[in-house]
């Protein structure tokens, strides 16, 4: 597998000016195919891995008027059956999801006691499904029994966009295969990359050293999060 004056792991036989042209042209194409996109999820990559930290700003949503939608008290059962009526009403392309944290921790039926004038109360129970979309969120509450449903929409701006097309947010199988493609092209190019540079820098001790540190930086980066 090892040739000293060819390309590293590929085998004699397939040292050939022809093979080395050919994994040029695979390197170039895969990396003119998703060049634009890999500038969006690496930009949308940093926004995220330093949102915590830098307190970056990556796409706060903005709440618009909420409306309240007519429904037979006894069209809706459940939380379930609230996710599925709003999604027919609201026309909208992805499925009901739980609440966010802190929400989910309340549960779907909020019940707990609260204080009221001084008072220890117990506020209607209210259930909750959301609906993330790609440049919104859509909350729809419902009180069991009442005949209308809650319905609010939050927008978020262009950075939140990004992340959320980063994600995969609210986006059809489509978007899902697609990323896919981009993915493998990511995984094509580090390959092809990989056997380019043996063949056309050097030395090879370099090469090892540059992956074993950024190996090894990793690991030491991740032991305290699994401590």
């Amino acid at each position: 597998m090892f040739n000293q004056s060819g390309l590293f792991f590929v085998p004699r036989s397939w040292q050939s000016a022809n093979f080395l042209r050919w994994l040029k042209r695979i390197h170039a194409w895969t990396g003119f195919w998703g060049a634009l996109f890999f500038l969006m999820m690496g930009a949308s990559g940093v926004l995220l891995n330093h949102r915590s930290v830098w307190k970056i700003d990556t796409g706060k949503t903005i709440e618009l008027p909420a409306v309240d939608l007519p429904v037979s008290p006894g069209a809706i059962r459940d939380a379930d059956t609230l996710g599925t009526w709003a999604q027919q009403a609201l026309a909208l392309p992805v499925k009901a999801a739980a609440p966010r944290p802190p929400e989910a921790g309340l549960g779907d039926k909020q019940s707990q006691s609260a204080s009221f004038m001084g008072r220890r109360v117990a506020p209607a129970e209210k259930w909750t499904r959301t609906f993330n979309l790609v440049d919104a969120r859509v909350t729809v509450d419902y009180v069991p029994g009442s005949n209308y449903v809650t319905a609010k929409r939050e927008a978020v701006n262009l950075l939140g966009t990004i992340k959320n097309l980063h994600k995969g947010v609210g986006l059809p199988v489509g978007w899902v295969l697609f990323i896919d493609t981009i993915g493998g092209a990511l995984i094509t190019m580090a390959l092809t990359g990989f056997l380019l540079w043996t063949r056309l820098h050097g030395p090879r001790l370099l090469a090892g050293g540059l992956a074993g540190g950024a190996l090894a930086w990793a690991l030491l980066a991740a032991v305290p999060s699994f401590s």
